[in-house]
């Protein structure tokens, strides 16, 4: 059966039973395609808007420019369908001057929608072509054989709650005398979005009606309630516009900058031990069999690592590896938060010259990261308490003044227990630069409560530098779990931390777990322990 051919006059009426009416002030969004065989093309469909809203309406159409070359309103071409082009060169059109988001209207409305849209520092915010069509009370989105995808205007709600994945690029145009100049575009969105997941959003709150024109499923959005409803929906979880898709690079990348946006707005560093996921620091990046350490921390919102012994150990015997790691921290914008000194406890407390060489080594190291903590291993529990506090102040002075020393509580270990590891750091209070890395796992692995037990118990609160978000049990359990499954009582701790303002290092260590796929169960647990803490 042979296709049917559109009028203007049978798209003007399709448009009418959508609820399109004269007076209104719509932007379309179109694909010519989609409606059908439609008599006169292009030209026809945009009579057929003009008319359906009539001489005191408004139609507007998107008109973004592509490609390398600066933006020109008069011969750049619009790059988001047949009809956008056809349409820019109107009779009566107007286009606004704008190197990522111009647009086109013809109408009333027009010089309101389009006028003096480059003097403002974002491309889709309030003085936009799209945030001026969400004051208009009689202003309507058209999607003609397009989905949500393509609403422009759903960008408006994303810059209005400052979208923390939202980013800052730069675009050229011309300008009237002829020079090329750079305008800079902040909270600029893009790029994959799931916008089609909002349907449900925007039908809830009745700002959409639903219908063909031609044979194209089209929808009529009332651009005020629109806004209105995917604001809301974004204020409370800025990550509704995202999918879920673990495979969507995009959407995993914006995901991580909502959660180090988040993380960011605590007194303390967020990092991560990166032994846990990697065995050599050329898989840092990318490669080998946990590919990407670096990238699946980054992925959590997470922008400082902690390089415990192996890690440590492999560039102060690898000088190259060290220019090749810190490229890689340079790019994805990663820090060090601690540096191992690479030596064991046996190795460290054996108080020879070669181990003040080898420390001082890596505190030359850790500056060259611009970290202030090295760590030290603690020494085997046969290690008198007086003696490794006397080795604990040679290492210090080792690497001078410019590096605090932290020692962690480790089981079997001479520092334990709160009561031992208060010691070390009671004696050498105000002599030397000495911090601890509180473990919590270690304490409750020991038969202590971390929070009701050793922490009112001791001093060591006054010089915790790092707290490890690690979680674990009494003796005769499990030594490790997720944060919030053990008897570490790892909320309580981090808690009582936060409202001293704590500026150290809450550190994602795992324990006896390794790989990405564990590290994602580790930052998820820990991300629910800060929202109930």
């Amino acid at each position: 059966m042979a296709e049917s051919t559109l009028t203007k006059q049978d798209i003007v009426n399709d448009l009418r039973r959508l609820g399109v009416g004269p007076g209104m002030t719509i932007m379309v969004h179109s694909a010519l395609s989609a409606l059908g065989r439609v008599e006169g093309g292009a030209e026809t469909l945009i009579e057929a808007l003009i008319e359906a809203v009539g001489p005191e309406g408004t139609v507007a159409m998107p008109a973004m420019p592509g490609g390398s070359e600066p933006f020109d309103p008069e011969t750049s071409a619009s790059t988001v369908g047949t009809v956008t082009n056809v349409f820019r060169k109107w009779p009566g059109v107007m286009r606004s001057f704008h190197p990522s988001h111009s647009a086109c209207a013809i109408g009333p409305r027009a010089q309101y929608l389009l006028e003096d849209t480059l003097d403002h520092p974002t491309a889709i915010g309030a003085e936009s072509p799209w945030g001026r069509l969400s004051r208009l009370p009689e202003a309507h989105v058209l999607l003609l054989g397009v989905d949500q995808d393509r609403s422009t205007l759903l960008h408006h709600p994303e810059e209005l709650v400052r979208a923390p994945y939202l980013s800052t690029i730069e675009r050229n145009y011309r300008a009237e005398d002829g020079s090329v100049q750079t305008k800079t575009l902040e909270l600029f969105p893009g790029p994959h979005r799931d916008f089609i997941g909002l349907e449900p959003i925007i039908l809830a709150s009745g700002a959409m009606r639903v219908g063909k024109v031609g044979n194209a499923l089209s929808r009529l959005m009332h651009a005020t309630t629109t806004v209105e409803a995917v604001t809301d929906a974004l204020r409370k979880d800025p990550a509704s516009v995202l999918c879920d898709n673990p495979n969507c690079d995009d959407c995993v990348m914006q995901r991580a900058k909502i959660k180090a946006h988040n993380l960011a707005q605590h007194d303390f560093t967020t990092s991560a031990l990166l032994d846990e996921l990697i065995d050599d620091l050329r898989e840092a990046a990318t490669g080998g069999e946990h590919a990407g350490g670096l990238r699946a921390i980054w992925n959590e919102g997470i922008r400082a690592v902690e390089l415990g012994p192996a890690l440590s150990r492999q560039l102060l015997d690898d000088p190259q590896a060290v220019a090749g790691f810190a490229a890689d921290l340079a790019e994805m914008e990663m820090t060090v938060s601690c540096l191992h000194c690479g030596l064991t406890g046996e190795e460290l407390f054996a108080g020879d010259d070669a181990v003040r060489e080898c420390v001082a080594r890596a505190g030359e190291l850790a500056r060259s990261f611009d970290c202030e903590l090295l760590k030290v291993a603690a020494p085997p529990m046969e290690v008198g308490a007086d003696e490794a506090t006397a080795q604990l102040r040679t290492v210090c002075e080792a690497v001078g003044d410019a590096l605090t020393v932290v020692f962690e509580n480790t089981p079997g270990s001479a520092w334990d227990s709160g009561e031992a590891c208060d010691r070390p750091l009671h004696a050498l209070a105000g002599e030397q630069n000495v911090g601890f890395a509180l473990n919590p796992a270690h304490f409750a692995n020991v038969g202590e409560r971390p929070f009701l037990g050793t922490y009112r118990a001791t001093k060591l609160k006054r010089h915790t530098r790092i707290i490890y978000a690690t979680d674990g049990c009494f003796p005769g359990r499990p030594h490790y779990t997720l944060p919030l499954e053990g008897n570490a009582e790892v909320k309580e701790v981090i808690s009582i931390f936060r409202c001293r303002s704590f500026d150290g290092s809450v550190t994602l260590k795992m324990g006896d777990r390794r790989g990405p796929e564990e590290f994602e169960r580790q930052a998820a647990a820990f991300r629910r322990l800060l929202e109930t803490s």
